[in-house]
């Protein structure tokens, strides 16, 4: 009969525990983190000072894949005019956005850039993600976004003004 060493002794100690022996360790957290990434302009048929201008904003996964359920989460894009409110202008529900991936919302809208609304004046465009009221406590961490702070972006209308 082989004599048990302190060494096996504690590894069959561990084992009759449940506990790994090697030293695993728990399953880390995902990283997750969308971010407003961009927000673009594209003008179509132009003449001297109207077409069509496009806002497009972009959000991106920048850290692991993000997946949460319908409904609680939403891109929003809003336009501002100056000394106006803010109204949302194009909106996407999404549950699911891999690491590395991103997602866009579109809107395009008539554009004078010889007008003061728009050519003196013209609106900002405002990208938020938002998130529903129970989504950071609803137990699952695929949807636990690690930076609120790169949620939201903002960029003035006056880049359209300077495509034409």
């Amino acid at each position: 009969m082989k004599t048990l060493n302190a060494l096996n002794i504690l590894v069959l100690l561990l084992f009759l525990l449940g506990c790994d022996p090697i030293g695993s360790a728990e399953e880390e957290a995902p990283e997750i983190d969308l971010a407003a990434e961009s927000i673009t302009f594209d003008v179509a048929d132009t003449s001297n000072f109207e077409g069509t201008a496009t806002i497009t904003g972009t959000v991106k996964s920048i850290g692991d894949d993000f997946i949460s359920d319908p409904g609680q989460q939403v891109v929003n894009l809003y336009e501002k005019p100056l000394g106006g409110s803010q109204k949302l202008v194009a909106q996407k529900e999404f549950n699911r956005l891999d690491g590395g991936d991103s997602l866009k919302v579109s809107y395009s809208r008539n554009w004078d850039a010889s007008s003061p609304a728009e050519g003196e004046f013209p609106p900002d465009y405002i990208l938020i993600i938002s998130y529903g009221p129970d989504i950071s406590t609803d137990g699952k961490q695929t949807n636990d976004d690690s930076d609120s702070a790169n949620n939201r972006l903002e960029r003035s209308g006056s880049g359209i003004n300077e495509m034409f």
